[in-house]
């Protein structure tokens, strides 16, 4: 008797196992099952949204001109089943419907002369699942689109290919919707996907008309680059850059080599190709209308300034001069062997306590003399005698002194005509530089006087 209890009770364990096999099993099969029902309905529904695709394509060719004269950048001319059906581009009985109960519509918008931007969307009936309307647009191939919860304002184009604002075809019908995506220029069929190769006669087909993102990769192998503004957020490396404005940069301008800065039109420039000296290309002049600083400042020519020359500390002169020796510019200054200052003083080196000036006759005459002061600094003359010649005339003086300023002025004016005191006169003046002095003397009957003249030169 337990022999048998035992024996049933693992018949009955035997079964319960096989009964869940069986079950799960059957679930996994009932759900294959489903997923093909959907898999097929998404082929269907691509198929039927592809056949409408087609037929549109033959009915905007046929009749190009009236659809582009209909629509309009903002406004899309409608183009539905019906219509394609009694046009004989769709079969009688075509249905406008696809599986999941959503219409088929065309809409054809005019973005620019000559071109229409076309697409076939679905609207209203069920809203297809997320996995749904990406099956459907991968079995429509390149121009397969579908319009996501995630954003339900444009089309995604499959696997990301391209995308489509539905504003701009002024319709709205929600996630769980696909479309089809197509492009007619001046009557021939294109799209808006970005063409490898040339077109001719397109070169648009060519051309992007969005923001192209390369999600993080690199463009090879281009050869020329046209572009408006350039932005890097890292290195940029050429072998020459040229630039026809001006460059800004936040950091250095840096060169790795002996060279720095030219100016290809003037040939000068400034670089550095030693380790201390910072040069003027080409040896150019160099010129600022403010200061220049530094530690020290090393000439192997002449140093000019045309305004005040001013230190805080000693000058020190290293040119030697001998005192008394002759010199031919009256600006210069030197020391002598023993550090006596010179200075060049009319043609001659002079230490500043030689005694100034100099003192020269400048002759005897008879009844008159005219002389000119050829120096630039004045000059003080003395003009002695004023007698006659023997007996009474050797006691009669007379003197008269003139110097031309832009006339003839007197400056000294004596007389005597008597025979016993004063015998002779004398006179001083001033005659400025460049001016002529006139000394005459006519005694009192007794006709021209002696006159002796001395100079004295500053």
């Amino acid at each position: 008797m337990t022999s048998k209890r035992k024996q049933r009770g693992f018949l009955s364990l035997d079964m319960a196992i096989g009964l869940i096999v069986l079950s799960i099993v059957v679930t996994l099969a009932m759900t294959w099952q489903i997923r093909q029902m959907d898999a097929q309905d998404y082929r269907i529904a691509a198929d039927q949204q592809r056949t409408v695709a087609e037929a549109q394509v033959k009915y905007l060719k046929d009749n190009f001109s009236s659809v582009l004269n209909s629509a309009s950048a903002t406004v899309p001319a409608q183009i539905t089943v019906q219509m394609l059906i009694n046009t004989h581009y769709l079969p009688v009985g075509f249905s406008p419907t696809n599986v999941f109960g959503q219409t088929i519509l065309g809409l054809a918008r005019k973005p620019q002369p000559n071109h229409l931007g076309v697409i076939v969307i679905t609207t209203g009936g069920q809203t297809i699942s997320e996995m749904g309307i990406r099956a459907i647009a991968e079995n429509l191939g390149g121009s397969g689109g579908f319009i996501s919860k995630v954003d339900p304002n444009i089309v995604q184009g499959v696997r990301g290919g391209w995308q489509v604002a539905l504003s701009s075809y002024a319709i709205a019908p929600g996630p769980g919707h696909t479309v089809s995506a197509l492009s007619l220029l001046d009557g021939a069929l294109t799209n808006d996907f970005l063409y490898r190769n040339e077109v001719p006669g397109h070169p648009e087909v060519n051309a992007m008309n969005t923001d192209l993102g390369m999600g993080n990769h690199n463009i090879n192998n281009a050869r020329d680059v046209t572009a408006r503004n350039v932005t890097a957020a890292d290195t940029v490396t050429a072998a020459t850059t040229h630039t026809t404005g001006e460059t800004y940069t936040g950091g250095w301008f840096r060169t790795r080599g002996d060279t720095g800065w030219y100016s290809e039109k003037w040939g000068g420039g400034i670089y550095q190709d030693s380790p201390d000296w910072v040069k003027v290309y080409n040896n150019k002049n160099f010129s600022t209308g403010g200061e220049l600083w530094g530690g020290k400042i090393t000439s192997t020519g002449k140093i000019v300034a045309y305004d005040r020359i001013t230190t805080n500390e000693y000058i020190s002169v290293g040119g030697l001069a001998t005192e008394g020796a002759a010199c031919s510019d009256r600006t210069l200054i030197a020391k002598s062997a023993v550090g006596i200052m010179l200075s060049c003083q009319q043609g001659v080196w002079k230490g500043g306590n030689t005694r100034p000036g100099s003192l020269a006759s400048a002759g005897t005459y008879w009844g008159s003399v005219t002389r000119t002061n050829a120096g630039t600094s004045p000059i003080f003359v003395t003009a002695y005698g004023g007698n006659g010649f023997g007996g009474t005339c050797g006691n009669r003086y007379q003197m008269t002194a003139a110097v031309f300023n832009g006339s003839w002025i007197t400056v000294t004016d004596s007389g005597h005509t008597y025979d016993v005191g004063s015998k002779t006169t004398s006179a001083g003046f001033m005659v400025p530089g460049g001016s002529s002095y006139r000394v005459t003397s006519k005694p009192y009957t007794c006709g021209d006087g002696v006159i002796s003249l001395t100079e004295f030169t500053p």
